[in-house]
């Protein structure tokens, strides 16, 4: 409890509460009641049969409790993503170490992870998180997500339509902010920001100045006058944005780098651009450089752009920094108030989000319907009536019934189809059956099959069972039993 109190109320490495406001007052609610006191009672890690789950060794019956044993799926994940990558497992979850942890869950399971899952880790002797973040929900149009009622969004049919992930990497970090409140997804909202913000004004920053810039300057950027006053604003900017998402205010530095954007068009479209290539062949050199300062300081406000994006939306901004600024690498923050040189011939960034897209989101997916497989395996071939009259299937009693010597298969059946004699049949049921149990009983016979040889003696026929394809899966065998009246001899027809 003492340790609970201490990490809840502290903070992370860079002197920022540890917990959220709303989730620390959440936790006090265990940690500390009317009197100061601590209200938490010991924690019931097991749970009886029929339970999902890991059984409890030496323990039949009992099952951890799902709270204790999912949260360490994370580190068996993270221990799988290190061996992937090449990675000191190790040295990441070191107490001692000075790796950065951040864990990030929805509102509803904050009792586990600010609790015990914490606690957990520290006497097992493994770092804690330095920080939690805890989101609301994802609501749909104002609704509430439902699997049952069909509400929600798929993230995999998402990406199967073909939908850009950074659309909604974009979209829920502008509605994002650093309390524990839902962010409604509502789709016509998604296609206007997607389609404004980044298409609109971000990408078409870099379209409308990078053309002019390689139609007449052959991708070189040159600035006319003072750029000191440009730069120190982006580093600013940057810097800012920089902290808004450090402290979870996501939404609160997307509208300052949309509003950059916005001044960035706005001082393009003062500067008329257009105007100024008409006739620039013949223009004079201070024209000249007056149209490439106007679009290399459009650029460079792109370019700036792209470094504050890049933790939002980091596979465009990661194609801007290679495919436009020849980089050999991602953006980093310093980025921003470095002035580009040059800029490559502009390509096609993002597309637009298309409303039909939002429209086949939505409809409910067609459903393939599996043929089944009545007892695991399909029917077979259809046979001709006077095929299936061939078969002659006769009630049979069976009258002694033994184990069959050297065979740990077979049982020995004497049976009487009204015959004035005993028919001997040997049948593969000893797994499911004793002996003792299937005397006196009804069973069907298949009484014209022909007699077969076997190394115990003559088995005169076959008696009928049931069983599926699968017996791993779906074990049994079930001798078949005519209806009580039936009587020995009769035709099954």
């Amino acid at each position: 409890v003492a340790f609970l109190q201490e990490w809840t109320t502290g903070t992370d490495p860079n002197g920022r509460p540890r917990l959220q406001s709303e989730v620390l007052a959440k936790t006090r609610e265990w940690l500390s009641n009317e009197n100061g006191e601590a209200a938490l009672s010991d924690w019931d890690i097991s749970r009886d049969e029929p339970y999902f789950g890991i059984p409890i060794p030496d323990a039949p019956g009992k099952y951890f409790y799902v709270w204790l044993d999912a949260p360490v799926g994370y580190l068996a994940s993270l221990k799988s993503y290190c061996q992937e990558k090449g990675l000191d497992f190790d040295a990441l979850v070191d107490p001692d170490g000075n790796t950065e942890q951040v864990h990030f869950i929805g509102k509803d399971i904050v009792y586990f992870h600010a609790l015990f899952w914490p606690a957990m880790l520290k006497f097992s002797g493994r770092k804690t998180p330095d920080s939690l973040r805890v989101h609301g929900f994802i609501t749909l149009s104002g609704e509430k997500m439902s699997k049952s009622r069909g509400t929600g969004i798929s993230p995999l049919r998402y990406l199967e339509l073909g939908l850009d992930a950074e659309w909604m990497r974009y979209y829920i970090a502008a509605k994002l902010n650093s309390h524990v409140e839902d962010v409604d997804f509502n789709p016509d909202d998604f296609v206007a920001r997607v389609n404004s913000d980044l298409v609109g004004k971000y990408v078409n920053i870099a379209s409308r100045a990078a053309n002019f810039i390689g139609k007449f300057f052959d991708g070189q950027l040159g600035y006319v006058g003072d750029t000191s006053a440009m730069q120190a604003e982006f580093k600013e900017l940057a810097q800012t944005v920089s902290h808004n998402l450090e402290i979870g205010e996501y939404g609160r530095a997307v509208r300052q780098i949309m509003g950059l954007a916005d001044k960035i068009n706005q001082a393009f479209d003062n500067a008329q651009p257009w105007v100024l290539a008409k006739g620039i062949a013949d223009a004079s050199e201070q024209t000249k450089a007056q149209l490439q300062d106007i679009c290399s300081r459009a650029i460079a406000g792109f370019k700036a752009l792209s470094v504050m994006l890049s933790p939002i939306v980091p596979a465009l901004t990661q194609r801007v920094a290679t495919e436009l600024f020849g980089m050999d690498r991602r953006f980093v923050w310093a980025d921003a108030a470095t002035l580009p040189t040059s800029i490559a011939r502009f390509k096609h960034l993002l597309q637009r989000v298309d409303p039909k897209q939002m429209d086949a989101l939505f409809e409910p997916a067609e459903v393939e319907m599996e043929t089944p497989t009545p007892g695991g395996e399909a029917i077979a071939e259809t046979i001709d009536f006077k095929d299936f009259i061939k078969v002659d299937l006769r009630v049979a009693k069976i009258v002694e019934c033994t184990e069959v010597e050297g065979s740990d298969k077979l049982l020995r059946l004497m049976l009487d189809a009204d015959e004035g004699r005993l028919r001997q049949v040997f049948s593969g049921i000893k797994s499911a059956y004793k002996p003792e149990d299937l005397v006196g009983k009804l069973t069907v016979l298949v009484a014209n099959l022909a007699p077969r040889k076997m190394r115990f003696g003559v088995s005169e026929g076959m008696v009928l069972a049931a069983s599926h394809a699968d017996e791993k899966e779906n074990p049994g065998l079930y001798i078949l039993e005519p209806h009580s009246g039936a009587k020995p001899g009769m035709r099954i027809s």
